[in-house]
């Protein structure tokens, strides 16, 4: 309901509205030959976008910025074996939690998106998100030159910082192509499958530099990390080219607004307000005149992360999307511990050199799996109901894992039984994860009560990517106990605390709510309405 809301006052009052409406249904005549060619004007507008292939064109570029954070985000792995030169496919405890700490300062930077959402609110999408590209291959270069571990971790805050520019400027530029749009759902469950093919990335750049080695170039001995950074830094830059000269502003501009309604003698206006009042005097006004009043339709008052913060429902959603962000990522970093670790001791029962490749079929099942069914189960279940029941998995999920390895240890099964199952459940956890990242990624969409807004919003929400860091803190934990307490011990605090945490974030998802409300979470100063709806129906129509 809210995204046909606009933030400034009308000098119109609402019963003048109505009592214009009424009288221009009794004035109507009775043919539709008729009718004012002005409101032709106004159902072609609200038929839908005019330039299809233009929207499907700023559509595509929207993706690639989401692919470009990807494969920065993924680069990390080209570095690790940098650092850490005894660390192989599997990686040790020492490499795993190194990986782990960069992971981490990673989504501390990303923590910058408040400033980068309220700045595409006032700069524009655009121009964010090219100052987030160009700062990325800067980010990919000095990557490359970095041997020590306080220069990488730098570095890598850094990059989350930067990259966050791109994730909050494509965000709401989905948040505006897809504004009132029902295939709204389907454009962002795309997002996993572009992630994945992002992780694609440092495959190849891993190939480089392996092929750089062999030939002996000086700098790259020196520097063995820069040639696989390179790799990154020019497929960024190319996405980075291809946006510059692409891609389109999407945040709507106000004053060009009113300038092009002036123009059009207000045919819109007239359409709803109708051109006249009955009163035939010289000094009578007619509505659509006063709303040309500049004084009508003063600057928009933006709102301020203040408000955001002590919005109740914005509070109530950053609370679940951080409690999510918290166990799904500790679970991805504490899974090269647990998963080659015997499932009799409470772990996958993996083998250490086939992880990678599980890894990465799991990631591609899961993301084929939510674009397939997500849109549809949002549509027939509905969004706020599906994400509360995924909520409740998770904790069932922890406990299942273990428990159900516990049994096949016992009963005596082969390993690659256990094995079999083991992937499996990281599939259906996958799968699960990503879903409901989607779902609060639509969630966060709709929160914001109009476009000047939006970027805001999404800032906002950010912070809890500052919990995923907190993810450090359980997995730096666990590998510091491994060697105090049994395997048992360990790995079964680590379940316990996992659905400790997921149990939390499902009972906060009972306080959630699809949408804010006026005045308890959003001030009535700051809207006006530009719609209407019926009280008994679930339609809402705007002007």
């Amino acid at each position: 309901m809210f995204g046909s809301h606009k933030r400034h006052r009308s000098l119109i009052s609402i019963k003048e509205l109505e009592k214009a409406d009424q009288l221009e249904r009794l004035d109507a005549p009775p043919l539709e030959t008729d009718m004012d060619p002005c409101e032709d004007d106004t159902e072609d507008a609200a038929a839908g976008p005019t330039h299809p292939p233009l929207r499907t064109r700023n559509l595509t570029m929207i993706y690639l910025l989401f692919l470009a954070e990807a494969i920065m985000a993924s680069s990390l792995s080209a570095q690790v074996a940098v650092l850490v030169p005894s660390a192989t496919g599997c990686m040790n405890m020492d490499a795993s939690f190194l990986r782990s700490i960069f992971e981490c300062a990673y989504f501390a930077g990303s923590s910058a998106g408040v400033v980068w959402g309220w700045s595409a609110d006032r700069l524009g999408r655009r121009t964010v998100a090219l100052i987030g590209l160009a700062g990325m291959v800067v980010c990919c270069i000095s990557m490359g030159f970095a041997t020590t571990f306080i220069a990488f971790a730098l570095l890598r805050f850094t990059a989350g910082a930067i990259s966050a520019a791109v994730t909050i400027a494509g965000l709401a530029m989905l948040a505006d192509v897809t504004q009132g749009s029902k295939g709204r759902a389907q454009v962002v469950a795309r997002l996993p499958m572009i992630a994945f093919c992002g992780s694609l990335g440092p495959l190849a750049a891993n190939s480089i530099r392996r092929l750089s080695e062999r030939q002996g170039l000086e700098l790259l001995e020196t520097y063995p990390g820069l040639s696989g950074q390179l790799a990154c830094a020019s497929l960024v830059g190319m996405i980075a080219l291809a946006e510059a000269l692409l891609l389109e502003e999407t945040l709507p501009n106000e004053s060009s607004h009113t300038v092009a309604h002036e123009e059009s003698h207000d045919c819109e206006k007239a359409a709803f307000l109708g051109r006249s009042l009955p009163n035939s005097s010289d000094d009578s006004l007619t509505l659509a005149e006063a709303l040309k009043d500049q004084a009508a339709t003063p600057l928009p008052s933006r709102l301020t992360t203040t408000q955001l913060l002590t919005a109740p429902s914005v509070l109530v959603l950053l609370a679940s999307f951080a409690t999510l962000s918290l166990h799904s990522t500790a679970f991805d970093l504490l899974l090269p511990h647990i998963s080659h670790t015997p499932s009799h001791n409470g772990g996958l029962g993996l083998s250490c050199s086939w992880l990678g490749t599980i890894k990465l079929v799991i990631a591609f099942c899961a993301a084929g799996r939510i674009l397939k069914f997500v849109p549809r189960v949002i549509e027939r279940v509905g969004l706020l109901k599906m994400y509360r029941r995924m909520s409740w998995s998770f904790p069932v999920l922890y406990t299942i894992i273990p428990l159900a390895g516990l049994v096949v240890s016992c009963t005596g099964v082969p390993p690659a039984v256990a094995a079999f199952f083991s992937t499996v459940a990281m599939l259906v956890k996958a799968t699960i994860a990503g879903a409901a990242q989607v779902l609060v990624l639509l969630l966060i969409l709709s929160a914001a009560p109009d476009a000047q807004s939006t970027g805001t919003t999404i800032g906002v929400l950010s912070i809890a990517k500052l919990f995923k860091a907190l993810a450090v803190g359980v997995s730096g934990i666990s590998y510091y106990l491994s060697d105090a307490y049994s395997m048992q011990v360990v790995n079964g605090s680590l379940w316990a605390v996992l659905a400790a945490t997921a149990l939390a974030g499902a009972v906060v998802t009972r306080k959630l709510r699809e949408t804010p409300r006026v005045c308890t979470d959003i001030p009535e100063a700051c809207l006006v309405w530009q719609g209407m709806f019926d009280a008994e129906s679930d339609k809402e129509a705007s002007f």
